[in-house]
């Protein structure tokens, strides 16, 4: 990642997001969480929070960056974003298994929050620096 590719707000570009992409993101995200919750029915709730944990708009959401910027780069950036949050969601999960049997629940999400924070953080610091020394025009 170049230092130019840190994370940003830019609230302007809300107003290029059509009805159809939203209306794709949400049926997408719609999608993910009944066959997750399908998926739980058929092997219990704790297979399918695991499939809840899985970023349900990322696919439709790379999909339309791809698509309207016509780049590789901010599809990559965003997958990488992604799956350093969802090893942050795995931490927190796992934090929250361990400790809700033991305290009570909403100190265990307090918890996990707090975790999930850190982790996702520190992981995204290291890939910076690790992908900011090298070159931009490699593509990965």
């Amino acid at each position: 990642m170049s230092p130019s590719a840190r994370i940003r707000v830019q609230p302007s570009r809300l107003k290029k997001v059509t009805k159809r992409e939203m209306a794709v993101r949400f049926v997408f995200g719609a999608v993910i969480s009944v066959v997750a919750a399908l998926i739980g029915r058929r092997w219990g709730g704790v297979t399918g929070g695991v499939f809840l944990a899985f970023p349900a708009i990322l696919a439709a959401t790379l999909t339309l960056i791809q698509h309207e910027e016509h780049k590789r780069a901010p599809a990559v950036q965003d997958a990488r974003g992604a799956m350093l949050g969802a090893v942050g969601m795995v931490a927190y999960a796992a934090c929250v298994w361990v400790l809700a049997p033991r305290i009570p629940a909403h100190f265990a999400l307090l918890a996990g929050l707090g975790v999930w924070a850190a982790v996702s953080a520190a992981l995204y610091f290291l890939v910076w620096v690790g992908f900011g020394h090298r070159r931009s025009g490699s593509g990965r």
